[in-house]
Parts: structure tokens; sequence; C-alpha cells
């Protein structure tokens, strides 16, 4: 698949053949700042492969992808260590089983440098943080969800992460919280992030400039 871009640098870039132990697809594509992108296709069509591709954590085949450095604007391969924060991948949400949901944040915002108000205050719309004494077992799967994509969406609000991929974020949650979750995708572009997201959900795909079935 190609697609043209308007003469503006791209934050990232992809041009690459994508598989685990083979090829499962080919995207040629620049995603620009503010662009909000919607992968779709069945499963085993290689959504997830290719977020991981993007994210760095697995090598193309053949070809390339390349994020725009946040200090100079260079082309870097997301998995070089020059590239490190620049993409925030959103996957899977994973807990501490002894740690309460507030001691998640604090480590969250030690890790990344944001101050925990600030990560608190950022995913207010998810509606969870009456909650921070309690054990993350003691959810429901969608209150986890909720709690991970509040916490995530925030680092790349407050630290101005300039691409954020997510592996189908509308996982667990009901229609209402779709909905949630659609307003703070726009927002995350509308901040300037160049966000990619392997979805099933046709409100998802509504909230996309651009659809990309694979």
């Amino acid at each position: 698949m190609l697609f043209s871009s308007p003469d503006i640098s791209p934050a990232l870039r992809i041009d690459c053949i994508f598989g685990h132990t083979g090829e499962i697809g080919q995207l040629t594509t620049d995603v620009l700042p503010g662009d909000v992108v919607v992968l779709t296709g069945q499963n085993g069509a290689g959504k997830s492969t290719l977020i991981d591709t993007l994210a760095g954590e697995l090598a193309p085949c053949a070809g390339e992808v390349r994020v725009r450095h946040r200090g100079d604007g260079v082309l870097l391969d997301p998995a070089a260590p020059a590239a490190a924060g620049t993409v925030i991948r959103i996957a899977d949400p994973t807990f501490f089983p002894d740690l309460t949901l507030g001691e998640h944040v604090e480590i969250l915002a030690r890790r990344t440098g944001v101050t925990k108000d600030a990560l608190l205050a950022d995913s207010a719309a998810w509606e969870v943080w009456d909650l921070p004494d309690t054990l993350p077992s003691r959810l429901s799967s969608g209150q986890r969800q909720r709690a991970h994509l509040g916490l995530q969406l925030a680092v790349v609000a407050v630290t101005a992460a300039p691409v954020v991929v997510l592996d189908e974020p509308e996982r667990h949650l009901d229609a209402a919280w779709t909905r949630v979750l659609c307003g703070e995708l726009r927002r995350a572009g509308s901040g300037g992030a160049a966000v990619v997201v392997a979805s099933h959900s046709p409100a998802v795909t509504e909230v996309a400039d651009r659809v990309v079935a694979l």
C-alpha cells in the first residue's frame, strides 16, 4: 500500500515488510504529527505484529521503520537507544499483583519524570482514581483497562510523546467507555502525537483520519 503525504516532516515513516517467522504484509506510508491512523483487518492479518514493529520491539522482515527524534527531528530506528521514549506502545494492561493502583501511579511517575498529580489530572476522564488502595486483582477487566489506558495516555499528553501505537485498546470497554477512548485518541492527535491504532471497533475507525486495511 502506498499513500502520499504533504510536505510536512513525518513523525513516523514506514516502508517495510513485517512478520514474525515469515512475511505477513507490507506497508509504505508516512504518519504526520496529529494524524490518527487506524489499522483494520481480520485476526491474523498482522495488526499486532505491525504495532510491535512500529514500536521497535520486532525487526521488520525487510525495509525499515523510522521515528522522528523529538530533539533534532532526525529519523531514527525506533529500536535505537537514542529513540527511547519517542514511541509509546499501549497494549495489554500489566500490573504488579501486590501493588495498589496508587502505588502503580507513583512508580510510573518516577519512571517517566511526570508528577503523580499530573498523571492523575490528565487521566481523570477514566474515573478509576477513587480506588487508590485497591489491588488490580480486585478490579474488573474493564476497570483495569481504563486505569492502564488512562495512565499511558496521560504520559503521552504530559511528555508530548511524538508517536503512540495502540493494540486493540477497546478490549474490555463497553460502548460508553469506547466513546471516551475515541475522544482521548483524538486528543492525543490534537496534542501533536502521531497515533496508530490496531482496532476491530467501528467507533474507533470513525474517528480516524485514515484507515489502513491489512
